[in-house]
């Protein structure tokens, strides 16, 4: 947007905090997403669907963003960093980590059970080492080398590539490729009623 600074995953310290503000003061580290505000009172907001509001505010879109000296945002949407992340480790949770947190609990991976990632850049990633901090088994497809040996590096217990077929059935998957023709590669993978949420940033071109 025309006059806008840009810049989404902000991490800076709070200078003044506005009349009202209870969860923050002066001086406190925080986190500015992409989504800054939301109306708090269409059907998507009352029922906890934010990211669905009509009328959102994103950061560095229709308000200064991170590359800008100071931004403002709403304190219901900044986040308290937490003192052993650096500034460079908290701002990717911002965006991708974000992305993969709320795929991951659609996923709704079974207590110890298998989960298929498709594709595996920086949500998925992200999404991987939190699953298996959940105790997942993950098994990871992906086209790109660098990216099946960095996932070998994360512990996932299966790496093939994108098109491959997982050894096991898997409970839940997550598609964060943006290739269509994926989908029914994930469906076959699936055991029955598995769920395989799509992340909000993936765009499939797969017509059924």
């Amino acid at each position: 947007m025309p006059n806008v600074v840009p810049g989404h995953e902000a991490v800076g310290i709070v200078s003044e905090a506005g009349e009202g503000c209870v969860r923050f003061r002066r001086g406190d580290r925080v986190g500015v997403a992409w989504l800054g505000g939301t109306c708090g009172s269409c059907e998507f907001c009352r029922r906890g669907d934010e990211n669905l509001c009509l009328s959102p505010v994103f950061t560095g879109w229709d308000r200064d963003g991170g590359y800008a000296e100071q931004l403002t945002v709403s304190e219901d949407f900044a986040y308290a960093i937490p003192p052993r992340f650096s500034d460079e480790q908290a701002a990717p949770l911002l965006c991708s980590g974000i992305i993969g947190y709320r795929a991951l609990k659609r996923a709704a991976v079974p207590e110890g059970g298998r989960l298929g990632i498709y594709g595996f850049g920086g949500s998925a990633h992200l999404t991987a080492q939190m699953a298996r901090h959940q105790g997942a088994q993950v098994y990871v497809m992906t086209r790109s080398e660098p990216a099946r040996e960095l996932a070998r590096k994360l512990g996932a217990v299966f790496v093939g590539d994108a098109y491959e077929s997982p050894p096991d059935p898997l409970d839940s998957a997550i598609l964060f490729a943006p290739a269509g023709d994926l989908v029914p590669v994930v469906l076959k993978a699936l055991g029955r009623g598995g769920p395989w949420p799509l992340p909000a940033s993936t765009s499939a071109t797969y017509r059924p």
